[in-house]
């Protein structure tokens, strides 16, 4: 008898046949393809910006896009050997894909500064970059090249003969980009000095090396052991007569550009409500940083810009210190991203929430209108000099439409969505025009909580931390590199309150004070100020920076 053989289905068949062959190729060329998928597809902007800076020579463009080519092999290189080489491959092509998203459509430069903002930002406020567009962007630039990249085999070889071979190509690739940089030094060399736009616009090498630079930073910071500041501080002969105490509200506004700021001679109505009351409007005021990070930390510390760094302002105390130290009470109130290390050494932070005012936070996102019944119903308690920081959302992008409530859309139609390609640009200024003028509604109704108190002197202080870039030269949002930042991010409105009761205490000279608000200043003034109002005497207050120093 012959055995019997059930008859395998046809389609069946077919299934067992189509074993699809993955490709095997050696490390070099493995390698050398990742690179240029990168260069190609991941550095739209790198090529523009190079094509402008060269003025169209072909031969120096080409030269200088083989130098920095050979960047992106030498790292894939260095941390690629053996086995690694694929992971590495897929990282890249991932984080690639993820940087020139943000740098090709908003014109965003992921460098220290970023990923400083990154990682002191909060799940509310980072989850408006994570768009459709984004997530769509990532997977056909980055998941999709990284899923081919692990698919495809490297031939191995022996330990040693993989040793020589990472060695050579380490060698080789040295030498291809020297050769490059140096067929034309003089004209790269120049681009590298003094057009660094064009470098920081390179994928993921801006961000690789940004990221290493926050990590020694950081590294840099542990352990830190901080210098004592103005320890000799008191209050004044004036604050020390008065029968009530001082408060001073400090508002650290959120990404206010003076260019839309009505007061300033903006077209559009955006500070109606400011433009009612008798406050002093600075016209010409610069900022330290273009982001929150970098911004609020500075103009805590006694460090001009000139002086300011991350490092040096960590390692001493700041004005919430010094405060302290003269005996005033300090508060920090929180509808942003917390104080930046300023603020907890003295005072506990606190968040501001729905359980302070539902209505405030009833669209899914607080907006800066949470302050105001806190602060009513802190005033009948205050019975020591106080200066309370109230650290604002203000005019965060891209979602200006959740930074005001709908009935306070006064500029229509506004964008309401933070994919800005999916908005005019009209649309886009409407809606970070109404967040301004939300922001005057906010600060014009603690003026007025403020003026109808009778058991103390009350003072306002609004400053914005930056500006906001909002689509002029491809550029969107803030925290551009301040070499190269607009002056849209980089200029900031000002405002300050001082009612007759306070300007009566203190003998204030508003004319003095009204010819020092068209001059122009910078946030190097607010430790000063901020101690000239509460007449904190002390060494390291400095009469020059003290707006107050002419009353």
């Amino acid at each position: 008898m012959h055995p019997t053989t059930t008859p395998v289905p046809p389609s069946r068949v077919a299934v067992l046949r189509f074993r699809p062959t993955r490709p095997v190729v050696a490390a070099l060329p493995y390698s050398l393809a990742v690179t240029a998928f990168i260069m190609v597809f991941d550095n739209a902007t790198f090529w523009q910006r190079g094509w402008e800076v060269f003025d169209g020579n072909l031969r120096q463009l080409a030269g200088w896009g083989l130098a920095v080519s050979m960047l992106t092999l030498l790292t894939l290189t260095l941390f690629g050997f053996r086995w690694l080489l694929r992971p590495m491959a897929a990282v890249l092509l991932i984080l690639a894909a993820v940087t020139s998203y943000y740098m090709d459509s908003l014109g965003i430069i992921i460098d220290r500064e970023m990923i400083q903002n990154a990682m002191l930002t909060t799940v509310t406020e980072s989850k408006h970059l994570i768009t459709f567009d984004f997530l769509i962007h990532v997977a056909i630039w980055g998941l999709l090249p990284a899923a081919a990249a692990l698919w495809v085999k490297v031939r191995p070889t022996h330990f040693f003969g993989n040793l020589w071979r990472w060695a050579l190509t380490i060698i080789v690739t040295l030498a291809v980009f020297t050769g490059a940089l140096f067929s034309d030094f003089k004209a790269y060399s120049a681009v590298a000095r003094e057009r660094k736009e064009v470098l920081s616009s390179y994928q993921p090498g801006a961000a690789i090396g940004g990221a290493a630079r926050y990590a020694k930073m950081m590294l840099k910071a542990k352990d830190v052991t901080v210098a004592p500041l103005g320890r000799d501080a008191k209050k004044g002969p004036l604050i020390s007569a008065l029968a009530k105490p001082v408060l001073t509200v400090v508002f650290v506004g959120e990404t206010a550009r003076a260019q839309n700021f009505g007061l300033n001679g903006y077209a559009r109505p955006t500070t109606p409500e400011l433009a009612q009351r008798d406050v002093i409007n600075f016209t010409d005021v610069t900022s330290c940083g273009t982001s929150t990070a970098v911004s609020v930390p500075c103009m805590m510390s006694n460090l001009t810009q000139d002086g300011y760094s991350y490092d040096r302002s960590i390692r001493q105390e700041n004005l919430i210190d010094v405060l302290h130290h003269a005996d005033v009470d300090v508060l920090w109130w929180d509808n942003n991203t917390g104080d930046q290390g300023t603020a907890s050494r003295i005072v506990e932070p606190r968040r501001m929430t729905a359980m302070d005012d539902p209505a405030a936070c009833a669209e899914g996102e607080c907006t800066d209108a949470v302050f105001l019944n806190p602060l009513k119903n802190a005033l009948p308690k205050i019975t020591r000099d106080t200066v309370i920081f109230l650290h604002m959302i203000g005019s965060h992008g891209p979602s200006y439409y959740l930074r005001y409530p709908k009935a306070a859309e006064h500029f229509t139609p506004a964008c309401q969505t933070p994919e800005f390609a999916d908005c005019t640009t009209e649309e886009i200024v409407n809606a970070y025009d109404n967040s301004i003028r939300f922001t005057d509604q906010v600060i014009a109704q603690t003026i007025d909580l403020l003026a109808a108190q009778s058991d103390v002197v009350p003072a306002v202080l609004f400053l914005s931390d930056h500006g906001e870039s909002l689509g002029e030269d491809g550029l969107y949002l803030h925290a551009a590199p301040y070499f190269m930042a607009p002056e849209t991010q980089t200029t900031v409105p000002m405002v300050m309150w001082l009612p007759d009761s306070y300007r009566h205490a203190f003998n204030v000279d508003r004319p003095c004070l009204d010819a020092k608000a068209t001059q122009p200043q910078s946030q190097d003034i607010v430790f000063h100020t901020v101690l000239g109002l509460m007449d904190i005497q002390t060494e390291v207050r400095d009469p020059a920076l003290d707006l107050m120093a002419c009353s």
